[in-house]
């Protein structure tokens, strides 16, 4: 899968085991969502929640292991403690919130797979911001990246909108790199979701989630710019928040760098657009004073 690559990335000047502890909890999130994925589990309904349930309970405040603990359990509760080590509770709060709505996300997508129900954009969008899991690394990258999210009521709407386009951009960007992939298997993908929706020809679907993709780094862009400015915030908090928006920058340059070198989805020339990095706007010059 390449994930050295993708941790590296992220983390370019980290120290080894800052980048190992990265890429197992990327290694352990791409296992949990292919095994969902890709070998078709929640066919049966309570299959997925029965695979969820012992991770549900690994991240429980005093969860205690034993020999009958599921396996994935296990690796999840020791990254869990070796991660929560030192941080804030705000922080641990943060991150099981995240990483139980993503599980919630799962079964939701499951059982609509397999009900047959097909849903429009806008929803698919919205539970697809869910089921990347991109929210739960982000908390990661605090720990790890020694940058942790600004709390402070004048930025949490800025934040909210950068976590939610970063997650838009890999989510989007995943699909468009397993479109053939998915499309073998029947599950659906915003590349089929935007076919169905606009009766678009898979070239012309494909072209669609490229630009969308762009359009997405464009605003995760604007929202950067306007968090570094954070006025109102006093120094110290703004430099914090300065190296928060920094390192969210780079992991998202290092996510779609990743994308287009794993061996994780099929590849051809049918299967995927490039994506590009997006270009800055070009400054305007400002109109002359009048006063």
């Amino acid at each position: 899968m390449r994930l050295e690559v993708l941790a590296g990335g992220a983390l370019p000047k980290g120290d080894a085991a800052d980048v190992a502890l990265t890429a197992q909890w990327a290694t352990f999130v791409c296992w949990v969502d292919d095994h969902i994925d890709r070998h078709g589990l929640g066919s049966m309904p309570g299959e997925l929640e029965a695979f969820t349930a012992p991770l549900r309970h690994a991240l429980d405040s005093g969860a205690e292991l034993s020999s009958a603990t599921a396996s994935h359990a296990v690796v999840l509760a020791r990254l869990w403690e070796r991660t929560a080590t030192g941080m804030s509770a705000s922080w641990k709060s943060r991150f099981i919130a995240d990483y139980i709505d993503f599980l919630d996300a799962s079964e939701e997508e499951v059982a609509l797979r397999r009900t047959g129900v097909r849903l429009p954009l806008a929803a698919y969008l919205e539970l697809r911001r869910r089921t990347i899991t991109l929210l739960p690394m982000l908390n990661v990258l605090e720990r790890t990246g020694h940058a942790v999210l600004v709390e402070a009521p004048q930025v949490t709407t800025l934040l909210r909108d950068l976590r939610w386009a970063v997650a838009d951009v890999a989510g989007w960007a995943n699909d468009l790199a397993s479109q053939a992939d998915d499309a073998a298997v029947g599950q659906d993908n915003l590349v089929a979701v935007v076919t169905r929706e606009y009766g678009y020809s898979t070239a012309a679907a494909l072209a669609r989630v490229a630009a969308m993709i762009e359009q997405r780094r464009v605003d995760f862009a604007a929202t950067a710019g306007a968090l570094r400015a954070a006025p109102g915030l006093p120094q110290d908090r703004r430099t914090e928040l300065r190296r928060y928006v920094k390192l969210v920058e780079t992991f998202m340059a290092a996510t779609l760098h990743w994308l287009a070198c794993t061996g994780r989805f099929a590849t051809g020339p049918e299967t995927s657009a490039p994506l590009q990095p997006a270009a800055p706007e070009p400054r305007r010059p400002r109109p002359p004073s009048t006063g």
